[in-house]
C-alpha cells in the first residue's frame, strides 16, 4: 500500500492499532445499526457534533484505503454502508470533515449505493452511473 503523498508511511505497530480500532468499529457500526433509523445512528456514531471539524484529505484517503482494505477481508458483511459508516466515524475521531452520502438508482436494476466524502471529495468510491443523491448525513 503507497502512502498518499504529503503524508509519512505508518510504522508495523500504527498499522496493527489502525486495523484494530478499524474492527472495533466495524463491530459498533455493526451493533448500532440494528433498527436504528440512519440519521440517529450516524449522530450516536459522531458523538458530539458541536467539535470543530478540518481538512486533511491526504489522512482521509489513507483512512479510507485502510477501511477498505482490511473490512474486504472480513467474511461478515461489509457492504458499502458499513464501510461509509466506520470510516466516518474514524474521520470524525480526527476532527475531519465527512459527508456520508446515500445513493440509488432505477435503472437498469434498483440499486443503493453509500459512500464518505471530505471537502465535497469522494474518499470511498462514489455511485455513478445513473446514481441520485438520496441522503447527505
Amino acid at each position: 500500500m503507497s502512502d498518499p503523498p504529503g503524508i509519512a508511511p505508518l510504522s508495523s505497530a500504527a498499522k496493527v492499532s489502525l486495523i484494530g480500532e478499524i474492527l472495533r468499529t466495524y463491530l459498533i457500526v455493526r451493533w448500532r445499526m440494528r433498527g436504528n433509523d440512519i440519521r440517529d445512528m450516524v449522530a450516536q456514531l459522531r458523538g458530539d457534533a458541536d467539535i470543530p471539524r478540518h481538512s486533511d484529505q491526504p489522512l482521509a484517503r489513507r483512512l479510507a484505503r485502510a477501511v477498505s482494505r482490511t473490512l474486504r477481508l472480513l467474511p461478515t458483511d461489509s457492504r458499502c454502508l458499513s464501510r461509509a459508516l466506520v470510516l466516518d466515524t474514524l474521520l470524525t475521531r480526527r476532527s475531519l470533515q465527512s459527508v456520508v452520502v446515500i445513493a440509488a438508482r432505477s435503472e437498469p436494476d434498483f440499486a443503493a449505493h453509500a459512500w464518505v466524502e471530505h471537502d465535497g471529495i469522494a474518499v470511498l468510491p462514489a455511485g455513478t452511473a445513473g446514481y441520485q443523491r438520496l441522503i447527505d448525513l
